[in-house]
């Protein structure tokens, strides 16, 4: 695979995760949420680092960091032999306006 082929594939994936926003926040647990409170805030952090701040062992923080990871609200990234994660925040979705909506609103304005 050519390096076009392998950066339009990086992108397309990266369109198609979600990423976070407020309001998912909401649906996490209470450690979930303070978890990425954390990483939010504070930036980049490892496992090492999350579980120091979370007070449990660094493996079930990681299965946390990871649970996140696959629901597209963390990134995870190697750096220099370790795994590092920082959080993905959903796009603000653009809004579709009618294609006639300034004629319809001016037939209304119009007719009244």
């Amino acid at each position: 695979m050519g390096i076009f082929n392998r950066i339009q594939n990086e992108i397309d994936d990266r369109e198609n995760r979600e990423g976070i926003t407020p309001a998912d926040l909401l649906e996490l647990s209470m450690g979930l949420r303070r978890l990425m409170n954390r990483i939010t805030r504070e930036g980049d952090q490892t496992a090492e680092q999350a579980a120091a701040y979370m007070g449990l062992p660094a493996d079930e923080v990681e299965d946390m960091l990871n649970n996140l990871v696959a629901k597209g609200y963390l990134e995870r990234e190697l750096e220099q032999d370790v795994w590092v994660y920082r959080t993905r925040f959903a796009r603000k979705r653009g809004r579709d306006v009618p294609v006639g909506i300034w004629s319809a609103l001016g037939k209304q304005v119009k007719d009244k």
